[in-house]
């Protein structure tokens, strides 16, 4: 598994609130500088081959890199796959589940100086009678304490780091996949449809893309095409596009298919109802699309809505310069009167 990298430290997913840009106050750089390495396996993250009920003794070392001495939290933590593909380790707060109780790394607090490194023991034991296939989880390191921010924008920072662990139990793969409902929403003045997929397989799998939406009438009025991310063994997540406008009211359908040629995992559905309500907000024009998403065009050439639109635009229209005509005759006829 292709793991997100660091200048120095190689393998762990650094997941940070960067808000320099929008926050002047917050420095671009951060005073947090950690670093997870794994002890007792090569590589840059766990790569590990167990048999149900085999367990391997290994360690998680700990950097301090920064300016300061840093109160430290470590643990373990599920993950998951997040929209449209890729890593994410759940935080703090929520319990672990699935291969993450395979893991003996208790969560802990501590204070580590300026240039010091500490290593943690870490113990993994699969589970009698697992199935085979591919399992991940995850140890994490973060600060305990907020970087607090400053400014007319008050936003706490923390430094996350996620190194991956990643077991293999050894028996035949079987990928798979599944598609579910769409659903639609608003956000920053454009629509967004999402569909609810899953990794029912027992692999790791890094599908293609391909999505449009067809109105009522059957006219496409969006499509694109992209890579997915990591899709996760037995994780589920949504494959979300945001279109350039606002959707109108009505029935939609939407079609969605994922492969991964490489793994032979394949799945489609073209006949996927979105059912859009009547719109809480106004429709707006501008918005972001999403990479390679086709303009829609909702009935271009005679759609229901856009020809009401534009038929009682062209009446407007049609008002004010009839009216302005009038309005010109009836001053020149009292000017040739008063002459």
């Amino acid at each position: 598994m292709k793991t997100p990298t660091r200048s120095r430290f190689v393998g762990a997913a650094v997941l940070t609130i960067l808000l320099a840009p929008v926050v002047p106050a917050i420095a671009a750089e951060s005073p947090i500088d950690l670093s997870l390495r794994p002890v007792g396996s090569a590589g840059a993250f766990f790569d590990l081959n167990l048999r149900p009920g085999e367990t391997r003794d290994l360690g998680v070392e700990i950097g301090n890199h920064g300016a300061a001495d840093v109160t430290v939290r470590t643990g373990t933590a599920d993950v998951y796959t997040i929209i449209n593909g890729g890593f994410g380790a759940r935080l703090r707060s929520d319990p672990g589940s699935g291969a993450t109780t395979w893991l003996t790394y208790p969560t802990d607090v501590f204070t580590l100086a300026v240039g010091r490194t500490t290593v943690r023991p870490l113990s993994v034991t699969v589970a009698d009678g697992a199935p085979p296939g591919q399992y991940i989880s995850s140890v994490i390191a973060e600060n305990d304490v907020p970087i607090t921010g400053s400014g007319a924008l008050q936003l706490d920072q923390v430094v996350r780091l996620a190194m991956t662990v990643r077991i293999t139990v050894p028996g035949p793969l079987e990928p798979s996949l599944s598609i579910g409902a769409a659903t639609h929403k608003i956000v920053t003045g454009v629509s967004v449809v999402s569909v609810a997929v899953a990794n029912t397989g027992n692999q790791r799998l890094d599908p293609r893309v391909s999505f449009a939406v067809l109105d009522a009438t059957g006219i496409q009025v969006g499509r694109t095409s992209f890579q997915m991310g990591a899709f996760y063994a037995h994780t589920d997540t949504f494959i979300e596009v945001p279109l350039t406008t606002v959707l109108m009211p009505g029935r939609y359908t939407v079609r969605l298919g994922l492969d991964d040629a490489t793994a032979g995992a394949r799945a489609s559905n073209d006949v996927i109802p979105l059912v859009i309500a009547a719109l809480s907000v106004p429709p707006a024009i501008t918005g972001a699309a999403g990479p390679g998403l086709t303009g829609v065009n909702q009935g271009g050439s005679g759609g229901p809505q856009q020809g009401l639109l534009i038929l009682v635009a062209g009446i407007a229209a049609g008002l004010v310069a009839a009216l302005g005509f009038g309005l010109l005759f009836l001053a020149l006829h009292r000017r040739r009167q008063r002459k």
